[in-house]
């Protein structure tokens, strides 16, 4: 589709934005300048009105013919679908067979080769899964016996190794038995000591606590005395710095509020005329409209201006 052709281009509003964008209004008296600026806005508003109506409707004929292009595209495609889905799953049905029978082999060849690789591991023989794959049967066989021989062997020489470490540890168990049991004697024999040992000090310790106990007690008395008396003391010292503080604060509250009773009778006057002005706006008429949107239009205003009103007299309390 092309584009539409508006009653006005960008050269020509480049143009009206180099007359009208100059025009000004000087004064309450310039007459001829608002004239002039109001004829000026005239003209812009009905190239605007003009341009916004044709794009309108210019947009309802754009979608329309989308509108049908798309249904018409979907009964061809509903018609197409079942024929392409249809030669569709016949090809599904050979792949997915193919796949089933690859997929079936290749589990045969990979549990023989699993199979192999955990018979190795067995006889302690560790292969990767690549090299398993690539080795003929021959060549797995001779490898097999080769291996199970080896295990065999090896099994042998384990079983010696292990009876020889048995009377090695059956003696060595022997020689520590000996050792703990001399080890718990002069162990019992140290401990006696030292609880003799232990007693003596438990008993000179409390002599001395005893005698710790009783200095203490009279340097805490003779402290105890002596913060009694500095905290009579503060406390006297606390009491009077009490009186002339609440003293001053009361002097001070006296005076903070005659400046706010003085302040709020010198701004009385620009109280009342602000408050006055608030109530005026509250009772501006409001016009008789019969159109929904319009009436939508009247009460959010409304709204706005009671909103307006009462925050100008809340400020002007607050003065």
């Amino acid at each position: 589709m092309e584009l539409i052709k508006y009653s006005i281009n960008e050269a020509e509003i480049a143009k009206m934005s180099d007359i009208y964008m100059g025009l000004t209004v000087k004064s309450l008296d310039d007459e001829e300048g608002l004239a002039a600026v109001h004829s000026a806005r005239m003209v812009v508003v009905k190239h605007r009105t003009s341009i916004d109506k044709l794009r309108k409707s210019s947009n309802e004929e754009a979608q329309a013919f989308i509108k049908n292009n798309n249904n018409n595209a979907k009964k061809l495609l509903a018609l197409i679908e079942p024929i392409e889905n249809h030669l569709k799953s016949e090809e599904g049905k050979i792949e997915a067979e193919k796949a089933r029978i690859k997929a079936e082999a290749d589990q045969i060849a990979k549990e023989k080769i699993q199979k192999r690789i955990d018979t190795l591991f067995a006889l302690n023989v560790i292969m990767p899964f690549s090299d398993v794959a690539t080795m003929a049967d021959n060549e797995y066989s001779a490898l097999l016996d080769k291996s199970q021989a080896n295990f065999e062997d090896e099994q042998r020489r384990i079983a010696v190794e292990k009876a020889t470490m048995a009377a090695e540890e059956k003696k060595l168990a022997e020689e520590r038995a000996e050792i703990e049991k001399i080890k718990i004697e002069q162990e019992a024999r140290a401990k006696a000591q030292t609880e003799r040992e232990e007693a003596l000090k438990r008993q000179e310790k409390a002599i001395e606590d005893a005698k710790r106990k009783e200095a203490e007690r009279i340097e805490r008395e003779a402290f105890e005395r002596e913060i009694f008396e500095e905290a009579r003391l503060q406390a006297e010292i606390d009491a009077t710095k009490k009186i002339e503080r609440e003293a001053r604060e009361k002097k001070e509250k006296e005076e903070d509020e005659l400046v706010e009773k003085v302040r709020i009778e010198m701004l009385r006057p620009d109280r009342e005329k602000i408050i006055a002005w608030a109530k005026s706006i509250r009772a501006f008429p409001i016009p008789a409209v019969s159109n929904e949107k319009a009436q939508d239009i009247v009460a959010t205003g409304f709204g706005e201006f009671m909103t307006t009103a009462d925050t100008i007299i809340k400020q002007a309390k607050d003065l």
